[in-house]
């Protein structure tokens, strides 16, 4: 009976490392400007989209065990505003996730 249990759980270890999405480079950058994206405009519920962008151009990240350290470039452009700008954030490995750094 013992070994049975320990058949059973080596393969669901297996199964769940196969199981892994597993990205390439260009797209975890796709991933992680879209989630940088969706924490800027949830950030700000009441925030007029007609006349309010964000614009992620690039990031720059190093993947971590369980987060990314990434430095996204931002632009921003509204009827009184057209910059870019340096924002540093980490993001969780399943991409719903982002702390902003200050």
């Amino acid at each position: 009976m013992k070994k049975v249990f320990v058949l059973f759980l080596f393969g669901l270890m297996l199964v769940n490392a196969a199981c892994k999405r597993k990205l390439s480079s260009s797209d975890t950058e796709r991933e992680l400007k879209t989630a940088m994206h969706t924490y800027l405009l949830q950030q700000r519920p009441n925030l007029d989209t007609s006349r309010v962008h964000y614009d992620v151009l690039k990031v720059a990240y190093y993947e971590d065990k369980d987060f990314y350290d990434c430095e996204f470039t931002v632009r921003l452009r509204s009827p009184q505003v057209d910059t870019t700008g340096i924002m540093t954030a980490t993001v969780t490995k399943d991409f719903l996730t982002v702390h902003r750094k200050l």
